[in-house]
């Protein structure tokens, strides 16, 4: 199998709270197979808030929590969605596509700071792996 063919899987990690604290949860590739961030979506079920700074989803390593993706989420409002490849929405988010071969990849999910935190989402993240 190669990236022309690749094993592509959506991990869908339900609705997160990010008003409530920061949480980081991980993802096991296949055995012996490198990866590629495809995408990184969030659809909103409460609006965000960002009066300091905005929430975030980060997908790196235990050594650099975003190695691969720095995702701010902003003032995403309550119904809406924002994606990596919409094309509008935080378009450098992606950092550095390729995933190592038996890397445990950490996906990290940041609060907003400052007033009352709020906002959440259903968020997903699309990696194809191959040989």
């Amino acid at each position: 199998m190669s990236y022309s063919d690749p094993d592509r899987r959506t991990y869908s990690f339900g609705i997160h709270d990010f008003g409530a604290g920061s949480e980081s949860l991980s993802i096991t590739g296949p055995k012996g197979k490198t990866g590629t961030l495809v995408a990184i979506h969030a659809a909103a079920t409460e609006t965000f808030n960002a009066v300091t700074t905005s929430a975030d989803i980060q997908v790196g390593t235990a050594a650099d929590p975003d190695a691969y993706a720095l995702f701010a989420l902003g003032t995403l409002a309550d119904t809406d969605s924002a994606s990596t490849d919409d094309g509008t929405t935080d378009t450098d988010a992606i950092i550095d596509a390729d995933i190592p071969a038996d890397t445990q990849v950490e996906v990290t999910f940041t609060a907003p700071t400052g007033g009352t935190p709020a906002g959440m989402a259903a968020v997903s993240i699309i990696i194809d792996w191959a040989w």
